[in-house]
């Protein structure tokens, strides 16, 4: 699919509307606002509907481009960066209204929910992907080309996550040639931090858990303690990383309790692992070594079937 094929169905509609997942990222971000900029300079009106996002990428047009009310109507619905219909949340409801569904996304664990199903498992983000299918190249700006920079960035951990390739690689090096200001892009997304996101990582570290010889490390934040730090999600976002990169960990588990009983699960993997695998079996999904899922329980049921799960996977590869 090329982008001339969604300006061809965006033609034929009128109410056009693009949708991200629920806890908007990155990649979700910067693919919304970068399609509904694209399909501007072709003269095509496509409101974007994200909620929640983090004051973070204020940096981003973002006031000029999201949805400031809800549609009554919707013919053309395009899903960025979704894996299946679940993930949009409330806003699922617009996936039965709509006429017409382009999905397009570069989870493996894509359910292939739309009329049109664009799906690159090889691609580093979603946004990449968004580059690939654009033909006439002189339609991007310095406001496109920062929105898809900012969700390559993102979901390839500035490049140091396994699914960069050398096609990621050239693509931002294209991005960057329109005179954004990355560096800042890039600090305000990984260097740049908080006192409450200190103080949050402070009390991960504290709640640490080491399994299966080491290999597997779990933490946690409930939400009294998140609701003690004065914290959100946003403050949470770089913890299951920063566990990944201790030495000698083959998973790393982040469980961030959202409600009573109710869990958000974050994974990550240096290889041995396949965590979308473990994503999948709990109803969640992802790619191989960055996935996650909601679960419910007790926490240290929780962390029991987690644990157990993962260990599986350990003893497959081994």
């Amino acid at each position: 699919m090329l982008l001339k094929d969604i300006e061809e169905l965006a033609k034929a509609s009128d109410n056009i509307y693009i949708l991200g997942h629920m806890n908007p990222d990155g990649d979700c971000i910067g693919a919304t606002l970068g399609l509904a900029m694209l399909l501007n300079k072709k003269g095509i009106k496509a409101n974007v509907l994200l909620k929640d996002v983090p004051s973070t990428y204020n940096f981003l047009p973002l006031g000029k481009w999201i949805a400031d009310k809800e549609p009554n109507k919707v013919d053309l619905l395009i899903s960025l960066d979704c894996g299946d219909i679940t993930r949009f949340g409330e806003y699922q409801k617009y996936v039965d209204q709509a006429k017409t569904i382009i999905n397009i996304d570069h989870h493996i664990s894509n359910t292939n929910f739309g009329n049109y199903n664009h799906v690159v498992g090889g691609a580093s983000s979603t946004c990449e992907i968004i580059y690939d299918m654009i033909e006439d190249k002189l339609l991007i700006d310095a406001d496109i080309a920062s929105a898809l920079y900012t969700g390559i960035i993102y979901d390839t951990g500035v490049f140091k996550h396994s699914c960069t390739t050398e096609n990621t690689h050239n693509i931002a090096g294209s991005l960057i040639a329109y005179g954004f200001d990355f560096t800042e892009i890039i600090n305000k997304l990984f260097s740049y931090k908080t006192l409450t996101g200190l103080r949050a990582q402070s009390k991960a570290i504290e709640n640490l858990q080491m399994f299966s010889l080491d290999k597997i490390v779990l933490t946690y934040l409930t939400r009294n303690e998140i609701q003690s730090l004065n914290a959100t999600k946003k403050h949470t976002e770089s913890i299951v990383q920063m566990l990944n990169e201790i030495e000698n960990v083959e998973c790393s588990v982040f469980i961030y309790e959202t409600d009573l009983h109710e869990h958000k699960i974050s994974l990550r993997s240096k290889g041995a692992v396949d965590v979308c695998k473990v994503a999948q079996y709990f109803g969640g999904g992802g790619h191989k070594k960055a996935s996650g899922f909601s679960l419910e329980g007790h926490l240290s049921t929780v962390i029991q079937k987690i644990v157990s799960v993962i260990n599986e996977q350990l003893v497959m590869s081994s």
